[in-house]
């Protein structure tokens, strides 16, 4: 049997605190190992209790959730840990800030124990997880760009994807449909399925949304 996921629970508010271990009380697989409610306490209950999975409020009484996520990537004893930001703000400004400082996931307060779930057993995997209706927002300013994503010359990156994968990648964030992206790339709808199935493997990702949050987290866009 797999060990259970050790999870923290960082927020201000007693009263989510004590909700969300409500809604995992009893959850198979997951074992809630601390509680804090600041950002100084959230960074000691993570060096001390090990957590796999930290659920981390944006607004904390003396530092924020997103400085909180900086600096568990920055300490060495603290960088394995997998932050979820759980927050009921809905702006994707944030969001982009909380990715980039390292955040694998963006989850709405408002959203179901399905979601909840699903976002820290993929957090343990590495695999990104944001809000439905964060990702439609990236999606919806990407869609409104005019193609201004960043991509290599030539060669390969630190990422190992092709020039030709940017390309493919560039286009899907910018809500091309793989038709779409075969007439914009003159090549077939398989080739073009092709080069997502090894931008996926090469991500660590499953899907378009995914492999869409993992390009913002590393900078391509």
């Amino acid at each position: 049997m797999r060990d259970a996921i050790r999870l923290a629970i960082v927020d201000d508010h007693e009263i989510v605190r004590l909700g969300v271990y409500r809604v995992l009380e009893g959850e198979k697989g997951i074992d809630v190992v601390g509680e804090a409610k600041t950002g100084e306490e959230a960074l000691e209950l993570a060096r001390r209790e090990k957590p796999q999975v930290m659920l981390v409020d944006v607004k904390l009484p003396d530092i924020s959730g997103i400085d909180v996520v900086q600096r568990l990537k920055d300490d060495p004893e603290t960088a394995e840990v997998q932050a979820i930001i759980l927050t009921v703000y809905d702006d994707l400004e944030i969001a982009t800030e909380a990715i980039r400082a390292g955040a694998i996931g963006y989850i709405l307060k408002d959203c179901c124990k399905e979601e909840l779930l699903e976002a820290i057993r993929s957090a343990t995997q590495g695999v990104p997880l944001v809000s439905s209706t964060i990702s439609q927002k990236i999606l919806n300013v990407l869609q409104q760009k005019d193609g201004k994503i960043r991509v290599p010359t030539g060669g390969e990156d630190e990422l190992h994807l092709t020039v030709r994968e940017y390309d493919v990648l560039g286009l899907v964030t910018k809500g091309y449909s793989n038709k779409d992206v075969a007439r914009e790339l003159n090549i077939t709808v398989n080739t073009v399925k092709t080069h997502l199935r090894n931008i996926y493997r090469k991500l660590g990702v499953d899907d378009r949304a995914q492999a869409i949050i993992k390009a913002i987290k590393e900078g391509i866009i």
